[in-house]
């Protein structure tokens, strides 16, 4: 990495010199698109006259069919222009392109072209560092290194984790990753059922600073997205810091060391104890998987499975029952609908289904090509894939009350999904009124987590040998699932759908200064921090997966995971700076920020239209999981952290 100085020191890639063979270049081009294709031209030729120049050759019309972006062309003499200035400047002799958005007038401007439309300033700097252009800027000066002996120790080897290792590399901290399982990759580890993938674009959903140009769909199924952690494992060579099958039960605070104690399960169950300075839990919130409080689970006969503990069971032929109508089971329905002999989806609530095709729709060679070797060709497609999932989604969480008291929706913008999500379903199931009444929602459209239909979802459930039905289960039997209106389906397999428990941090033991218990502090499930996971009387002690730090509108588990880490590491150098030995969040800070977090939530969807049963609120009726903020405001509050809400010992 280098410094460039275009208006302030801005942190970069190393750029390697670039040069593509002329008629390989020429045929690939062909299918770029336009907007993307000039602004690698500026890129390629550090000729900034070309963005006026050509700029308004392009135009852009609707896109057809459900879910379609926009199409984007160009008039086919400027396109015949811009095609011939990157063959001149490309198919030569090797040269290193112009980072160029290093000002953010003209990343302004560059934008403008990628995505369409004018997008304000206080967008740039994020858009800079999201899209990959810059990795994540340092705002705490950083004067001193971290002395030897400051050990980090990492809970967790999925995206949060292998990023805090590639962050802690990245600063000089020892660190060591404490993983339980005996692979990386937490979530897409863990779940391998049939159809499993991710519902987030491919594009987007991956680090900002390790970009992947070698997607095969637009919606990763899941063993692609396990492959591509492990490659970004290999390639920042932190493997050598995972310790594999280590199970981190318990921390406890040792005040005379200002050290953390780690309380450590091995695989074949001995206990040991490790020491570290630091502690970020990057396993997230959702890791044991949740069974329905139903009897008889343990009394069927036949074979039961939830999907996050797979077993490669034949299927075939078999009689089947799904319960759950979450993202999971709308995957696997899907996927097995075929090749079983009867099957029954148990629903205890209907979700909203958009139209869209996770896990499908396969990237053309040509487009993979120029992710990979036409320079920041991958950086703007990232960010347009970006923009079009993050803020620009934000009113459709947020309520008008007026609107509110007579509709079904909170808003108009929210009105808008539901219409999408209500065409679909009377696209699918005009002639099927019974099915069409059982799965429209009668909530506000997030309300609970919008589901994408992975192409053959509806479709299935018109098959004549699937059922779906809404009746509360009483119990399991030893032949299947009996419902609350005394009918006894009869089955082979039971699928349990039925998500995870939301956990944040309660099945570890978690002792902070002065003898204080995590678990107490936030009574079960009442969890509470400040910004990046600090929480008072915890010092040196950091959650990835904090509550309200999730984004309910828009965006992935990256960006939080990215923003969150960076703030952290902004707290760590001001330790380091500071020569001390612990940092803590004081609780006044604490207050203020959580009260400040339930204002911005009041008239959400969340608050507003609480009909849909959801993991997002607590039993108590708060909203403990999603993000108030837009991710502009959240991605900015964790730049530089504020050091009158801490205490330095």
């Amino acid at each position: 990495m280098n410094e460039s100085t275009d208006q302030a020191a801005v942190e970069t890639f190393d750029q390697e010199p670039v040069a593509l063979d002329r008629e390989t270049l020429a045929r690939n081009l062909q299918d770029a698109d336009p907007a993307i294709l000039l602004l690698c031209a500026a890129h390629a030729t550090g000729d900034l006259t070309l963005l006026d120049r050509y700029a308004s050759s392009i135009s852009r019309r609707p896109g057809e069919g459900r879910n379609a972006l926009p199409v984007v062309t160009m008039e086919a003499g400027a396109r015949a222009s811009v095609t011939d200035l990157l063959l001149g400047a490309l198919g030569a002799a090797p040269i290193v392109p112009e980072l160029l958005v290093g000002d953010l007038d003209v990343f302004a401007r560059m934008v403008e072209i990628a995505v369409g439309e004018k997008v304000s300033p206080e967008f740039l700097p994020l858009l800079l560092e999201q899209s990959g252009f810059v990795p994540s800027q340092s705002v705490v000066p950083r004067t001193k290194s971290p002395k030897p002996g400051m050990r980090i120790a990492v809970l967790g080897a999925g995206m949060a984790g292998i990023a805090a290792g590639i962050m802690a590399e990245r600063f000089g901290y020892e660190y060591e990753i404490f993983e339980q399982s005996n692979d990386i990759g937490g979530t897409w580890r863990m779940n391998t059922y049939p159809g499993v993938a991710v519902d987030t674009p491919s594009l987007y959903y991956s680090y900002s600073f390790d970009l992947n140009a070698d997607w095969t769909r637009y919606y990763p199924v899941g063993n692609e997205y396990q492959q591509y952690l492990r490659r970004v494992v290999e390639s920042h060579g932190i493997k050598e810091h995972i310790s594999f099958d280590t199970d981190v039960t318990g921390l406890r605070w040792i005040e005379r060391d200002s050290e953390w104690e780690l309380s450590i399960r091995a695989v074949d169950g001995t206990m040991q104890t490790s020491r570290a300075t630091i502690v970020i839990t990057a396993f997230g919130f959702l890791n044991r998987p949740k069974f329905p409080e139903v009897s008889g689970i343990e009394d069927f006969e036949g074979i039961s499975m939830h999907t996050a503990q797979w077993k490669d069971a034949d299927l075939q032929g078999k009689r089947v029952a799904v319960i759950g109508a979450g993202a999971t089971a709308v995957q696997v329905v899907g996927e097995i609908a075929d090749s079983v002999s009867d099957l029954t989806l148990f629903q205890r609530q209907p979700h909203w289904v958009m139209p869209g095709a996770p896990g499908s729709g396969v990237v053309p060679d040509t487009e993979r090509w120029l992710l990979a070797r036409l320079p920041f060709y991958n950086q703007w497609f990232r960010l347009k894939t970006y923009w079009g999932l993050s803020d620009n989604l934000y009113d459709n969480i947020r309520a008008d009350p007026e609107w509110a008291k007579n509709n079904v929706s909170i808003s108009a913008a929210n009105d808008r999904v539901m219409q999408t999500g209500l065409a679909y379903l009377h696209s699918m199931f005009a002639d099927r009124p019974d099915l069409l009444a059982e799965l429209t929602p009668d909530y506000a459209p997030a309300g609970k987590r919008l589901i994408r239909d992975p192409g053959n979802f509806y479709a299935s459930l018109k098959l004549p040998h699937v059922g779906l039905t809404s009746e509360r289960i009483e119990k399991i039997v030893p032949s299947g699932v009996v419902t609350a209106d005394g009918r006894t389906h009869e089955v082979d397999v039971i699928i349990y759908a039925t998500g995870f428990t939301l956990d944040f941090l309660s099945p570890m033991d978690i002792v902070g200064r002065e003898g204080r218990v995590l678990n107490d502090e936030w009574r079960g499930d009442d969890p509470f921090a400040y910004l990046g996971g600090t929480v008072p009387g915890f010092p040196n002690l950091f959650v990835t997966s904090a509550p309200n730090t999730s984004p309910g509108h828009g965006g992935g588990h990256n960006f939080p995971t990215e923003s969150v880490l960076h703030y952290i590491f902004e707290c760590l150098q001001i330790l380091v700076e500071n020569g001390g030995n612990s940092i803590e969040v004081t609780a006044e800070a604490t207050v203020e920020y959580n009260a400040r977090v339930a204002a911005q939530l009041e008239n959400t969807v969340w608050t507003i239209a609480t009909g849909a049963h959801t993991y997002y609120r607590n039993r108590a009726g708060r909203v403990i999981l999603p993000s108030p903020w837009r991710m502009v405001d959240f991605w900015t509050m964790l730049r530089e952290p504020d050091l009158s809400a801490f205490t330095i010992r």
